[in-house]
């Protein structure tokens, strides 16, 4: 067998994992949203329908991760505010309308059908284990505590959300998995932890003894809006650094080689 068959076999039996895990995660999210469907009833739809429309707006507010064919927008924050304040099948959906936004506004190539399906289950059902993990857990334990609540489904988002990202590039570029998953939480570590901040704060000063004020919860927009500003602005500084880092690295090589002869 001559080599460029072996390296064929291998494309092709990574895309073959590829393309069964991506199935194996859209059929997980199906099944998620057949949940949602034969529980839907929400309580205010008028109110529903205007945050999802929001975090929809928040997620065209989107960066792209150095090294990643794959961005990161302020939709999560949403997503956390209605783990607190929103019923299971009405989070879930917010999370699916902000990936499919994410994944198909103003995007420099057309994505493929293959990359938006991957997307909307992948935050569906990281949505939707967010949520679960933090009511099941917050109910077992009687802790009738927003930060509890809010701080176990940031945390579950974040892990659940960069792993399965990281693996379906891992399975499709055949790059280690532990080097991908470790780049994209230090990318986007600091996003997520800013961004769970404001969803809690917002979320608790919006929850009070008369129930819900979703107008104090609308103030994450023009907050994260300044967040998404300097984070973007950090990222670009980042990459220019280290362009900067390698081009001086480059420039000493060819010195000391001119040296050399």
């Amino acid at each position: 067998m001559s080599a460029a068959t072996q390296v064929g076999g291998r494309e092709k039996a990574m895309a073959t994992r590829a393309k069964l895990y991506i199935a194996t995660i859209a059929t997980l999210a199906a099944v998620i949203l057949a949940v949602v469907a034969s529980r839907w009833n929400p309580e205010s739809l008028s109110r529903f329908a205007l945050f999802l429309g929001l975090a929809m707006v928040a997620s065209a507010m989107k960066i792209r991760l150095p090294g990643f064919k794959t961005t990161i927008s302020t939709n999560f924050v949403f997503i956390l505010v209605g783990i607190a304040l929103f019923s299971f099948g009405e989070t879930v959906l917010i999370g699916l309308g902000g990936a499919l936004v994410q994944s198909l506004w103003k995007t420099q190539t057309r994505p493929k059908p293959v990359q938006v399906l991957f997307n909307a289950a992948c935050l569906t059902v990281c949505t939707a284990a967010a949520f679960s993990t933090s009511h099941t857990i917050s109910t077992m334990l009687a802790l009738n505590s927003m930060a509890v609540m809010m701080v176990l489904g940031a945390s579950v988002y974040v892990v659940l959300n960069t792993g399965l990202v990281s693996l379906v590039i891992s399975l499709a570029e055949g790059r280690s998995l532990r080097d991908l998953w470790s780049s994209c939480y230090e990318w986007t570590f600091p996003y997520f932890l800013v961004g769970a901040a404001v969803a809690g704060l917002a979320s608790a000063a919006s929850y009070g003894a008369n129930g819900a004020n979703f107008g104090v919860a609308l103030l994450v927009i023009p907050a994260m809006y300044f967040v998404y500003v300097y984070y973007r602005m950090h990222i670009v500084r980042a990459v220019l650094d280290n362009l900067s880092s390698v081009s001086q690295e480059n420039k000493a090589a060819l010195v000391g080689a001119s040296r050399g002869n």
